[in-house]
């Protein structure tokens, strides 16, 4: 199956309580983080859709208090989970959730 192109957006990956602002895309093999070049955490993260277990819904509080609901969470079969800050999570929630069938039909 060869790698296609399937959404692109801005996203925020968070690591060990740090934010690193960046861009997120998500193919038809894998979800990848690519960070602004003025962040000081300049690691690039590729994921791959056959290590996703599910996705979640999450907030992100500011000030420890008031809850946003803007955050997504990918837990990997490894048990590490993964969380971003994105727009339109419920569309990124459906679009990788179809990206996961999709790959999973095709390793099957």
């Amino acid at each position: 199956m060869k790698e296609e192109a399937l959404r692109s957006g801005n996203g925020n990956l968070f690591k060990n309580g740090v934010a690193t602002s960046g861009k997120l895309h998500l193919t038809s093999k894998y979800i990848y983080h690519f960070p602004h070049a003025m962040n000081l955490n300049n690691k690039k993260s590729k994921i791959a859709l056959e290590e996703v277990e599910h996705v979640n819904l999450i907030s992100h509080h500011i000030m420890k208090v008031l809850p946003v609901p803007n955050g997504l969470e990918l837990v990997l079969r490894s048990g590490e989970s993964m969380r971003f800050v994105v727009n339109g999570r419920k569309r990124w929630k459906r679009d990788i959730e179809q990206a996961l069938r999709n790959a999973r039909q095709h390793i099957t």
